[in-house]
């Protein structure tokens, strides 16, 4: 008897390594699995398809894991036994009762093994007992002695209708409609899986022992996402049995063998990166490339060509050599930047560090920058290849134009002297200058714009004689002709181009030219323009918005929709490199903060945060829903992913920066879960909630653990329940004044309106909490109204009086403390109203009578006799 086998035993219980997963019940497959008791039952589909957890569900379902025996084949014990052929005989020594074995993640079994293991299948269903097998598609080799079998696959195990609502509901997948999902968007994986799902999933996913031909094959549709069949094939061998196989065991590849096309879901690079790193090598040797670096490199190109530059780049900085992404990033760095792929290629850029420096990828690096809107770094580039005589005529001429464009003083002089020598010397030289070649391929880029920037300079007819004369005689590329336009049609926008001898029907002549290839170039890009067309178009844009120019074919709607949208792109890229700036700087701040005798004279303190405080606030507010903010920047409450790191934060919060005892929130968060378990999961969400909170170095300074406790440090912290205790106080003691008492009320009628956490139903301690602060409330509005009706401020007790009402309807000191005001304003018909509603409520909600005191008040009422004149 085999200790192993024994082990094997759950008596009663969950294996130990599936007993902290989540579970999700899927009746209708327990249902098939139940027809067919008699046979052996194959559950054949890839990581991440709920094979276990359907096993698990069965064997609690229909055995409680009592007569269960679950064998993990990823144990060498298992081959082991199998080789002996005691399995069988072993399992029934240790069990005479019929029972069910379940034999998860077998491995790959040659022939001998798997004959092997399907007569101990065969044994086992002669004594009545159930076998339940989930493996790999490419470890199910038993289709020929098994035929009477159970098998359910990939396609199988897909989640329904059903269930992706049930998800939906949960709030742990997106808001779609369910019949919508395609096929590869079904995986249970990717659905269940969390935050972190997807690159679980996907390490699952390609750790499977595949053929090089076949990994290859999907590694490229995970990269690619989208495309044809053809796409996967023009990387490696990819045939019609390979597709039909995919498509019937991968579903989640998204295969339509009639199409001819795949569509699988959308991983993010680092998740495909950290799945596909380890097998890179044995990818490429088996591909059409041969190097691990030229095929991420062709992956990257695929990737540029269907306008997914940040996918690109994301590929490149994590799979490939520093010396690859060099040479690849100098090679691309126009095409990224006419894709406006600008933030991307810039952190491409960073990584490479200073020693893989060259003039080709600063002359790169410095055009992001300007893009960016950083013309000091650009600046600081242009000035060291400017003047430098050993670097070719692009860089310099590139060089040279941001310091005639964006410089100033002395070193814009120089630069406009050495950028008319260079135009002279290259006109000269018949295009042959400079140790390595004056005009590399990039000539009919840069040197347009040499000679437009030296026109506007020099000539007062700029516009017709350079423009004009560069525009279509000398062969400009489409990109640099597009920026030219923008440079001219700046200059009409800010109504400089037509001054003094400039106003001559030449050069209007010459824009009614540049308007015409301006709008026709936009014509032809659709709904999508490049960087450089959209610039043009901009600019165009504005001229016509500031009345400078008259547009002979204004501008289509969906034309302007197309330039805005990447407009905000390029904003909304130059706020995240901004934000990145800043959060360089606080990180800078708080290692001076940290290690002062590095930053004695202050020199390397970043000037905004100098003077400013080292930590930022924190803001938490719980009244109406969690709202989170750091520093005055609202936190995405998105980004706590669980609804439980919402719930722990609110109760540090309404602990008021005192120690709240572990094992009391860990009993608190998962009641039902046993301590263990809930131990784990308590580290889990406290350790997201951290992430979540962290600053730019990554250290959370608001969250505090010690051994047997967590807090908050209320001195980081402003909440809106401090605030709600101190109006609560005023309504009860203080003495606001007139002006007071109304801007109390505005308060409590904004901030308070709403009850504390109100979409938090799980929890007992918050609901509690949200009752106690309705009745701290109510309690305070009531005494404030009996405050200021005996004071005559009668008027504002109404409104105190009333608004204790909305909140609590069923208080009968609330309605005695409106019928009092009422009756001291005036109102006794609103009284005797007020009245009747008390006690409506009160008989038929509560079932009591009034008080004696409300009923003093009716009486008071009724029985008062008004002199008649």
């Amino acid at each position: 008897m085999t200790s192993y086998l024994a082990k094997s035993a759950c008596n009663g219980h969950r294996p130990s390594h599936l007993a902290s997963r989540r579970h999700y019940p899927r009746p209708d497959l327990i249902a098939r699995l139940l027809r067919e008791r008699h046979v052996a039952r194959f559950l054949v589909a890839p990581v991440g398809f709920g094979k276990s957890g359907l096993a698990m569900e069965y064997a609690e379902v229909v055995f409680s894991f009592d007569q269960v025996f679950w064998i993990d084949g990823r144990s060498p014990c298992f081959l082991r036994d199998l080789d002996r052929g005691i399995i069988a005989s072993e399992l029934s020594a240790l069990e005479s009762r019929p029972f069910l074995a379940v034999f998860d993640d077998v491995p790959p079994l040659d022939a001998v093994r798997a004959d092997s293991f399907s007569a101990a299948f065969d044994s086992l269903l002669a004594r009545d007992c159930e076998v339940l097998v989930c493996c790999a598609p490419s470890c199910d080799a038993f289709a020929a002695s098994q035929h009477d079998r159970l098998k359910l696959s990939a396609p199988d195990l897909l989640l329904t209708d059903t269930e992706i609502d049930a998800v939906q509901l949960l709030g742990d997948g997106a808001s779609t409609a369910a019949e919508t999902v395609p096929a590869s968007g079904r995986v249970p994986g990717l659905r269940w899986g969390g935050f972190d799902g997807e690159a679980v999933f996907l390490a699952g996913a390609l750790r499977e022992e595949l053929p090089a031909d076949v990994l290859l094959a999907i590694a490229t549709m995970l990269v690619l996402g989208t495309g044809s069949l053809s796409d996967a094939a023009a990387f490696g061998p990819f045939d019609d049995d390979l597709a039909a196989m995919l498509a019937a065991n991968y579903p989640y590849l998204g295969i339509d063998r009639r199409c001819e096309r795949f569509g699988a879901p959308s991983f993010s690079e680092e998740a495909i990166a950290a799945a596909v790193g380890k097998k890179l090598d044995v990818l490429a040797k088996r591909s059409l490339f041969g190097r691990r670096d030229a095929l991420v490199g062709r992956w990257a190109d695929a990737l540029v060509s269907r306008s997914e530059c940040r996918r690109a780049c994301g590929l490149v900085k994590t799979l490939c050599s520093r010396t690859e992404r060099a040479v690849w990033l100098s090679s691309r760095s126009l095409s990224l930047l006419r894709q406006a792929c600008i933030l991307p290629g810039h952190e491409l850029h960073v990584s490479l560090g200073a020693a893989a420096s060259t003039a080709r990828l600063e002359t790169g690096e410095m055009m992001r920058l300007i893009a960016l809107g950083d013309e000091a770094g650009a600046l600081g580039r242009a000035r060291q290849m400017a003047f430098d005589l050993a670097e070719s005529d692009e860089v310099r001429a590139l060089s040279l134009l941001v310091l005639v464009r964006r410089g100033g003083g002395s070193v814009r002089t120089r630069a406009c002297k050495e950028l008319a020598r260079l135009a002279q010397g290259g006109a000269a030289a018949g295009g042959v200058r400079g140790p390595r070649g004056s005009f590399a391929s990039h000539e009919a880029f840069w040197r347009p714009l040499v000679l437009l920037q030296l026109s506007m300079l020099q000539d007062p007819l700029w516009i017709a004689r350079g423009v004009e004369a560069d525009f279509r005689a000398r062969g400009a590329s489409e990109d640099a002709l597009c920026l030219m336009a923008s440079w001219v049609l700046k200059e009409v926008a800010e109504g400089r181009a037509f001054e003094g001898a400039g106003d001559s029907p030449a050069n209007r002549e010459a824009v009614c030219r540049i308007e015409r290839f301006v709008t026709e170039r936009l014509a032809r890009g659709g709904d999508a323009y490049d960087l450089f067309a959209a610039s043009a178009g901009l600019a165009l844009e504005q001229a016509r918005e500031r009345g400078t120019l008259v547009l002979r074919r204004p501008l289509g709607a969906a034309e302007v929709l197309a330039l805005h949208h990447l407009e905000m792109e390029v904003f909304t890229q130059r706020r995240a490199f901004d934000r990145a700036v800043r959060e360089r700087e606080e990180r800078r701040a708080e290692r001076a903060a940290t290690l002062p005798d590095s930053y004695l004279d202050g020199r390397y303190l970043p000037k905004r945060t100098q003077a400013a405080g080292i930590v930022p606030p924190l803001t938490v507010n719980l009244f109406g829903g969690l709202d989170v903010r750091i520093g005055g920047e609202v936190v995405d409450v998105t980004r706590f992913r669980r609804q439980k790191a919402k719930t722990l934060l609110a109760l540090l919060v309404l602990n008021r920066g005192r120690e709240f005892p572990r094992d009391q929130l860990v009993r608190v968060l998962w009641p039902d879960s046993e301590m263990d378990t809930a131990r784990k999961n308590f580290y889990s969400v406290w350790s997201l909630l951290r992430r979540t909170l962290a600053g730019p170095s990554g250290v959370c300074p608001y969250l505090l653990r010690h051994q047997n406790g967590c807090r908050i440090d209320e001195r980081l912290l402003s909440t809106d329940v401090a605030r709600f205790d101190a109006v609560c106080r005023m309504l009860l003691f203080g003495q606001p004044g007139s002006d007071g008492w109304a801007q109390l009320y505005a308060e409590i009628d904004d901030a308070f309106a709403d009850d504390l956490m109100p979409s938090e139903r799980g929890c007992d301690l918050i609901i509690q909490a949200r009752n106690d602060c309705r009745m701290q409330l109510v309690d305070a509005l009531v005494a404030a109204a009996n405050r200021l009706v005996a004071t005559d401020g009668v008027q504002e007790g109404l409104w105190f009086a009333r608004a204790a009402l909305r909140r609590d309807r069923t208080r009968e000191d609330a309605y005695v403390a409106l019928m009092r005001a009422q009756i001291a304003a005036g109102q006794r018909t609103a009284a005797l109203e007020t009245y009747f509603s008390c006690r409506r409520v009160l008989t038929s909600e509560l079932g009591i009578d009034p008080s004696l005191g409300i009923m003093a008040l009716y009486r008071s009422i009724i029985e008062t006799e008004e002199p008649m004149d």
